[in-house]
């Protein structure tokens, strides 16, 4: 190749470095002008200003790659802010429905309307007794009733009481066998005269009656009855039926084996004496296999509070000795006429609850007039059907 070929071969590359600069130049600066020392676009320049030239192009591709990062900075900066558009938008959402839940909606509910109208539903278990069990014996037609417990029964004799309301709403014949300051339980586990009621606990009253030996009662009611005729009564009455012709045993205790703090069950011993669920359990089982025929109806205590030796006053639903609150003594008591099929009705929630103790209640547990007639009048109404349409 001749000297002249080699400049016209340069002069072309030179030509397109030129316009590769001048490109360039303008994007970086925004100007035409050249730096000194280069030449305008089409002319031809000497092997040094090539060499510029060809430096130029190398910052040309710089410029390429400042842009490329530029482009890179602007989206990452779109990215944040439309990472931090859409946080904000959750915060605002979140902080409307915090305000709308706080604000909520009117429910209606006025604290200063009567609520008395409304009740809570008892946890009654009414069980009508087999007729299997009544085959070969001869119908009198008189309703009989024996009622067993304590104070419920045995505070008024009268014609207020509670078994001669029971009698007259009823139509039936009713003897009153129940003693003051009886309990369910006993609380020795034998028999002492320096604790003569516990002769009179359920378990020993119903062996007394099932085994048709009335001994022990005696005695203990001897070393009772000075201070209170009403044992003495109640012995009397009991002594004096004839239990073959005896329809339904009626039984009541109040709240007197919570109060003296006696445990509610023995896991394991359900015939256990010193407790509430044993006594009951062991008393319904005797009479059922001695007297198969008798109907028998439980009836819980109602609600009741009562002062203790300090002058403190002791709500039942909420005070607990350590063998539970007094619902607890209630709902243990329906378990147990339910597993045995025997009728309970629930009197702490279905007939005097708190809010009618101050005129169902004297005391703060024991059934006054108006208490008496209440639960005479539930017992009719469930038990007997009184009032009912047919």
């Amino acid at each position: 190749m001749t000297d002249k070929d080699r400049m016209e071969q340069s002069g072309e590359i030179d030509e397109f470095w030129e316009l590769d600069d001048a490109s360039d130049t303008a994007a970086q600066k925004g100007s035409g002008k050249r730096q000194e020392g280069q030449d305008t676009v089409g002319r031809k320049a000497s092997p040094h200003n090539t060499a510029s030239r060809r430096s130029g192009s190398r910052r040309g591709v710089s410029g390429k790659n400042t842009g490329r990062r530029r482009k890179r900075k602007n989206t990452e900066t779109y990215v944040h802010y439309i990472i931090a558009a859409v946080l904000a938008a959750m915060l605002i959402f979140a902080v409307v429905k915090l305000v709308v839940w706080n604000i909520g909606k009117d429910s209606g509910y006025d604290p200063n309307a009567d609520s008395s109208e409304f009740e809570v539903e008892a946890l009654d278990y009414i069980q009508p007794l087999d007729p299997e069990l009544l085959k070969g014996r001869e119908d009198d037609g008189v309703n009989t009733i024996v009622c067993l417990g304590n104070h419920p029964f045995s505070d008024e004799r009268g014609k207020d009481g509670l078994a001669e309301l029971i009698a007259e709403k009823c139509d039936a014949t009713v003897y009153n066998g129940a003693f003051p300051d009886s309990y369910i339980s006993m609380k020795n586990t034998e028999y002492t005269d320096s604790y003569p009621q516990d002769a009179l606990s359920l378990y020993l009253v119903t062996a007394s009656i099932c085994g048709g030996n009335f001994d022990l009662m005696e005695h203990a009611v001897d070393l009772l009855s000075e201070s209170d005729k009403a044992y003495r009564e109640a012995l009397d009455t009991l002594k004096s039926v004839d239990f073959s012709k005896v329809d339904m045993i009626v039984i009541m205790y109040d709240l007197n084996d919570y109060m003296d703090k006696r445990p509610v069950m023995d896991e394991n011993n359900d015939i256990n004496l010193l407790t509430w669920n044993g006594a009951l359990n062991a008393s319904l089982q005797e009479i059922q296999k001695t007297y198969p025929y008798i109907r028998l109806v439980v009836l819980s205590p109602s609600y009741g509070q009562f002062e203790d030796g300090g002058g403190k006053m002791i709500n039942g639903d909420t005070e607990d000795f350590g063998n539970g609150v007094l619902p607890d003594y209630v709902l243990h008591e329906i378990d147990v006429a339910m597993a045995n099929g025997v009728s309970i009705l629930d009197n702490y929630y279905g007939t005097i609850n708190e809010d009618e103790a101050k005129n169902c209640l004297t005391d703060g547990y024991r059934l006054n007039k108006k208490g008496r007639e209440k639960v005479a009048g539930r017992f009719a109404k469930e038990i007997f059907h009184v009032g009912e349409e047919k």
